[in-house]
């Protein structure tokens, strides 16, 4: 007989790479525009900065220093005009490209599980976590605009110089992180709806089980094999290694954290396979496959 067990961890483990290059692609289309405004903002920033100065000025003159901060400032307003409703609308396409396909891959287990053909015509929804993780990037570039804002004052360039300038820029970027972790969040976030979606159609004492990304981080092999029922809570401060981060707050599915890729399928204590326990097996393949720590631990929520 056929090991399904296998089959099943097998074609579960790949959704992850899906993901993955959902999140490479969407995110990048996300945070390009972001990205090149404000490496070219920064470039003609320095430059002013050069000329305004000399060998034996190294600050510019309080005329040009003012000028400077009003080009600056309105470069950063260029920058980032639009960008964060842009990148919130392109989460939400990665959101639901990653919710049809979270339901087709659910689907497909759930018929290799089951024995029988796998639920149809299940609508495709993001789920309300992807919905705040996407609608959350606008309000997150805003604020890394005006930190950035924050931080170009005459003071702060007269005090650190042409270092001080490039912090402005250093703080700017971060708006960059800000859109990549909202879209992967949004896309993870999707993708666990889905599953949840596809059991809510296969009756009482469906559960949903874990499967961690191939060669996932010491938090998220913990989960690996553990379900939880519909509605319900993974447990916090779960780790493999308690020296590396300890997430401490229950979570409904993944993301565990941001750029988590592991996914939850729907699964059933009576649904046998043959071979190991799926359970088992997805426990076994997480333990093999752990990332091993290179950094402190931290706690957090």
């Amino acid at each position: 007989m056929a090991d399904t067990s296998k089959r099943i961890a097998d074609l579960a483990q790949r959704q992850p790479a899906q993901l993955r290059a959902l999140e490479h692609r969407h995110a990048a289309a996300a945070a390009r525009p972001l990205a090149r405004a404000l490496a070219d903002a920064e470039a003609d920033a320095q430059q002013r900065w050069m000329m305004a100065t000399t060998p034996h000025q190294a600050i510019p003159s309080t005329a040009n220093l003012q000028s400077l901060i009003e080009h600056v400032r309105k470069s950063l307003e260029a920058a980032f005009y639009g960008q964060g409703a842009y990148a919130t609308a392109e989460a939400q396409r990665a959101a639901y490209a990653a919710a049809a396909l979270g339901i087709q891959n659910a689907s497909r287990i759930t018929g290799l599980l089951r024995g029988v053909a796998p639920p149809v015509n299940i609508p495709v929804s993001t789920g309300p976590v992807s919905d705040r993780a996407a609608g959350a990037i606008q309000a997150g570039v805003q604020e890394e605009h005006s930190h950035a804002l924050a931080l170009l004052t005459a003071a702060g360039l007269t005090a650190f110089g042409l270092a001080g300038l490039k912090s402005v820029f250093t703080r700017a970027r971060r708006a960059v992180s800000r859109i990549t972790a909202g879209i992967a969040t949004a896309i993870t976030s999707a993708a666990a709806n889905a599953a949840l979606l596809v059991a809510r159609h296969l009756g009482p004492g469906v559960r949903l089980l874990w499967v961690a990304e191939p060669g996932a981080c010491p938090a998220c092999a913990a989960y690996a094999g553990r379900s939880i029922p519909l509605g319900g809570h993974f447990p916090g401060g779960l780790s493999l290694d308690p020296r590396r981060t300890v997430f401490l707050t229950s979570i409904p599915g993944p993301p565990r954290h941001p750029h988590c890729r592991c996914v939850v399928v729907p699964w059933h204590p009576r649904w046998t396979t043959s071979g190991t326990p799926l359970p088992t097996l997805l426990q076994r393949l997480a333990r093999a496959g752990t990332r091993r720590p290179t950094v402190p631990a931290q706690r957090t929520a």
